[in-house]
């Protein structure tokens, strides 16, 4: 009789702790991306460049707000091969200070991500 009230008990807490969430990512301390077999493709930057950089009415082309261009792929990657260093030193860096500080930062995941994209020649596919 006591095995199966613990059996019960031990059913009734094992559903009581089951969600419907999804796990968070693992976090692996001082770590980045490893861009040998990352897969980071146009479309994943300017998506990530649209929501943070264009759609807030900076970098649209509209000169002088933002003087950069990000409003299309080939504009963003036009900045980027003529201005390579200013674009991470500002956007992926550990000191970047894009997006402005009345904007949330870009989480560390983009900025690698978008980093890698980089490194490998802003592939298309």
């Amino acid at each position: 009789m006591k095995k199966k009230t613990h059996l019960l008990l031990a059913g009734v807490l094992l559903l009581a702790a089951c969600k419907n969430e999804q796990a968070p990512a693992p976090v692996i301390p001082n770590e980045g991306l490893d861009c040998k077999v990352a897969r980071i493709f146009t479309t994943y930057a300017q998506q990530a460049i649209q929501a943070n950089c264009t759609s807030r009415g900076c970098h649209t082309g509209n000169i002088p707000r933002g003087r950069a261009d990000f409003s299309t792929p080939d504009n963003l990657k036009a900045y980027i091969t003529a201005s390579r260093a200013v674009f991470i030193q500002r956007v992926t860096s550990a000191q970047a200070d894009m997006p402005p500080s009345r904007f949330p930062a870009l989480s560390k995941g983009m900025k690698d991500s978008i980093a890698c994209w980089i490194e490998r020649g802003m592939p298309d596919q």
